[in-house]
């Protein structure tokens, strides 16, 4: 199936995504990051755009289709902004894996909205995927990391739920409304960009009437910055073509992208010398486990 393609060509670019994003925001002001690399991969996608020679893609920007982007624009944001301030303190080894569950909350928000019904193996594997927090738990309590109260825990786990949202939208957006993907993504990168430029204008704002800069928002250039929005640009491309195919279900979709997570585990832990890998491996099998078995 030449979708599969698409979807698992993006899984890859998502993980080298992962990686560039970790090292981007670590210790690191969120919102300056987020406005930078989204900037850059915008004018990336928009110059391939103009490179081939694609200027058809505005023929598609009809003001549903813009407002369809728009929509999706502040989803994406809301999860990135969660998901980044999770990023910039925990390990890459626990907030990645964390993400990679949203195909479970995909599942039953597509249960309700498109009758996709799980049978009685993809329910164990729900049950899987849940069951794969409690390990990460216990892997975290050896770190100093109290799972269910950590801030930065809950602000991963808020990522992967609006991820999840995002998702259900996407099948919506392409298969429903059968909107053109180029012309979805560039209004939607173009939304990013605006909605990031609004949050730091006002993060700004707010810190002058304190008249003072916290410690978080302190913003270093990083090399790595441009690369996070230029590999989502690739890994969106892809994965918006995949699923622009007529019948692919957006829950299997969802978790085959998802199984960037093995890439950004591995070579993540290696990059940025993370310990007590053997129980976060644990943690990560039994959420990979469960996603086997929603793929059956």
């Amino acid at each position: 199936m030449q979708w599969t393609l698409w979807i698992l060509s993006s899984a890859v670019m998502l993980a080298l995504y992962d990686l560039a994003k970790k090292a981007s925001v670590r210790n690191n002001a969120v919102l300056p990051v987020l406005l930078c690399s989204t900037v850059f991969g915008c004018a990336a996608f928009s110059l391939g755009l103009l490179a081939a020679g694609r200027l058809d893609v505005l023929d598609g920007a009809s003001l549903p289709v813009i407002g369809l982007s728009a929509v999706k624009s502040v989803i994406v944001a809301t999860s990135w902004v969660f998901t980044f301030c999770a990023l910039r303190t925990l390990p890459i080894s626990i907030a990645t894996p964390i993400r990679a569950s949203a195909p479970a909350l995909v599942f039953v928000v597509a249960f309700f909205l498109y009758g996709e019904v799980p049978h009685f193996i993809q329910g164990v594997g729900m049950l899987a995927v849940f069951a794969g927090y409690f390990v990460f738990s216990w892997a975290g309590r050896h770190e100093g990391i109290d799972f269910f109260r950590n801030r930065a825990v809950w602000c991963a786990v808020a990522g992967a739920f609006f991820s999840a949202c995002s998702s259900i939208w996407d099948k919506y957006v392409f298969q429903v409304r059968s909107a053109p993907v180029e012309t979805v993504q560039l209004f939607f990168q173009v939304g990013l960009v605006l909605v990031y430029a609004s949050l730091l204008g006002l993060a700004k704002l707010a810190s002058l009437a304190r008249r003072k800069t916290p410690a978080a928002s302190r913003f270093e250039w990083r090399w790595t910055i441009p690369l996070v929005g230029m590999l989502l640009a690739v890994s969106d491309w892809l994965y918006f073509s995949g699923l622009a195919v007529p019948g692919v279900p957006i829950s299997v979709a969802s978790l085959m992208r998802r199984f960037s997570v093995v890439v950004t585990f591995v070579l993540g832990a290696r990059f940025f010398h993370e310990t007590n890998l053997r129980r976060k491996a644990l943690a990560l099998a039994v959420i990979l486990f469960g996603v086997i078995l929603l793929c059956l």
